[in-house]
């Protein structure tokens, strides 16, 4: 444990030092030779670096564990190709709102502006998808360091990026820079009446739920607001789990998730829409630009030139508490209009068989997983055609146990989520649910899994095919291109890497292999054959 004046210490001792306090256990990274005193800092310092087979596998890792335990995350990568790496992780962060820290090394203060070579603007390209960018180049490390944990930590949440100069790691932190970090939104509730006379005025109003907010301690506000004034309400697919899914008023997922056509139907008729924590960064679809919103949220959620006609920034929960007192509305929705909803938004995903030639119905195939994998899982879900039926079709409990990258999309996400919870939370069973086109993007990583000595669960549904793209081709009536694999046999590909596989072909086989997951707990790779022809109502 490093301890004693910072002044002693060299700027890595004090980054892994302020780190530690703040509660990071994990860092995750692809060292090169210019990290090298930062990392034995860190594990000097009681916090475990864990090598990962890519950057960006590092950064899915780091946003899981921000997610789930509320600390940010911590990825590290060396200068030049190794910081490129870290920025499809980085921007999935900042897009999906998840708390990161991530860290590179930079050319030598010596060789900075005299040499080239490995040399990028590092700051120039994180600046855009970060909420704030650091050169630790004569700046007050540990400031600079608690600063850069606080702004990721938000609100809004997002990642940090700093910049540390190779020969700066091992010298003594005795930088004085003050560096202007992004202020904290400041608390608005001017639009409170407007929001509340907006609610108390409709005749068919509707929540929809959504990240802007901390869903861990928000979620009970959040449940109860909507039991008191008996609103329905839909739910993003970040969001899930923030209400109740099994609530009377529940409507189901949309941004996207398969059936939310119909969904979003209900929120064009609706004379009010009340956005809990609504972010439009999950949105793809139009119908919010012109709906009546109202919205409370932890931050601003404008962006560009739209901006929501009334919103309310600051503590969510103690905004619906004041809604909620000065709430007398009336809803004309009945719970037969929402049942026959739900039945609709069913009908336009749910295949009429469980199977086909070429394998297992999707829907199906999420439905028996569901049934197998306990309530206390935590699961995510990559990026593909499944990722429309995980949105929909998922029962999700609580906050913090549906990890899915929806804000920019990642494919690779769900493995690298599913490693990051699996450290964060040893003792919960983790599962990810992924295609073969991402699971390929990844496959690297089932190395790190074998040698960290982690025990997720690795579902691959198996169509050798970018299924969601070829339905898109077709859907526009063009020819079918580029959207095709060659056969790989994955159980054995698993194997070579020393990971326990299997292979199912109906839902029945699934639920009995996850239960005895779940039992053993050990990696394992579920190779799962679906029917591409079976992934129903799917839009691109």
């Amino acid at each position: 444990m490093v301890t004693g004046s910072t002044r002693t210490h060299t700027c890595a001792e004090v980054i892994a030092r302020t780190l530690h306090e703040t509660g990071v256990r994990f860092a995750f990274g692809h060292p090169g030779g210019e990290v090298l005193e930062l990392i034995d800092a860190l594990e000097r310092t009681g916090i475990r670096f864990v090598l990962t087979g890519h950057e960006s596998t590092a950064a899915f890792m780091a946003a899981a564990t921000g997610r789930l335990t509320g600390t940010p995350g911590v990825c590290v990568a060396t200068l030049g190709p190794g910081a490129c790496n870290l920025v499809l992780g980085v921007g999935t962060a900042y897009l999906d709102r998840d708390s990161v820290l991530a860290i590179s090394a930079r050319t030598s203060t010596e060789r900075h502006h005299r040499s080239n070579k490995q040399n990028l603007p590092l700051i120039d390209l994180f600046t855009p998808i970060t909420r704030w960018s650091v050169d630790l180049e004569g700046a007050d490390v540990e400031d600079t360091v608690k600063t850069a944990l606080s702004v990721a930590a938000g609100p809004p949440r997002g990642p940090v990026y700093l910049s540390l100069p190779s020969d700066v790691a091992g010298k003594p932190a005795i930088g004085h820079g003050t560096l202007h970090s992004p202020l904290p939104p400041p608390a608005d509730e001017s639009d409170l009446p407007r929001i509340l006379s907006a609610l108390n005025a409709a005749e068919r109003p509707v929540a929809v739920v959504g990240i802007a907010m901390d869903a861990a301690r928000d979620a009970p506000a959040v449940r109860r607001f909507l039991r008191d004034t008996g609103l329905p309400y839909a739910t993003t697919v970040q969001a899930k789990g923030t209400a109740d899914e099994l609530g009377d008023g529940f409507l189901g997922a949309i941004a996207p998730a398969a059936g939310e056509d119909r969904i979003i139907e209900w929120l064009q008729r609706s004379d009010c829409v009340l956005g809990i924590g609504f972010d439009p960064v999950e949105v793809s679809r139009l119908w919010h630009f012109d709906a009546p919103l109202q919205i409370v949220a932890n931050a601003p959620v404008g962006f560009g030139t739209y901006t929501p006609p009334a919103a309310c920034v600051g503590d969510v929960s103690a905004l619906l508490g004041r809604i909620a007192e000065g709430y007398r509305g009336r809803c004309l929705w009945t719970a037969d209009d929402i049942r026959y909803l739900r039945v609709r938004v069913d009908a336009v995903y749910h295949p009429s068989s469980e199977g086909g030639p070429d394998g297992m119905s999707p829907y199906h195939l999420v439905s028996a997983l569901r049934d197998a994998l306990p309530e206390d899982a935590v699961v995510s879900s990559d990026v593909g055609a499944h990722k429309n039926v995980m949105g929909q079709r998922w029962r999700t409990p609580e906050p913090g146990v549906f990890l899915m990258s929806n804000g920019l999309s990642s494919m690779g996400y769900g493995v690298g989520a599913a490693m990051g919870a699996a450290m964060a939370a040893p003792d919960r069973p983790v599962a990810a649910i992924t295609g073969d086109g991402a699971f390929a993007m990844m496959v690297q990583e089932l190395e790190t899994i074998r040698r960290t000595g982690i025990a997720p669960l690795i579902v691959v549904l198996y169509d050798a095919s970018l299924a969601v793209i070829k339905i898109a081709q077709q859907a526009r009536k063009l020819p079918v291109s580029g959207v095709d694999f060659a056969p790989v046999d994955w159980v054995k590909v698993a194997e070579g890497f020393g990971i326990a596989a299997e292979a199912v072909d109906t839902p029945d086989e699934a639920r009995d292999a996850v239960a005895r997951w779940v039992r053993r707990r050990d990696a394992r790779v579920l190779v799962a054959r679906v029917d591409e022809r079976l992934y129903t109502g799917l839009k691109y």
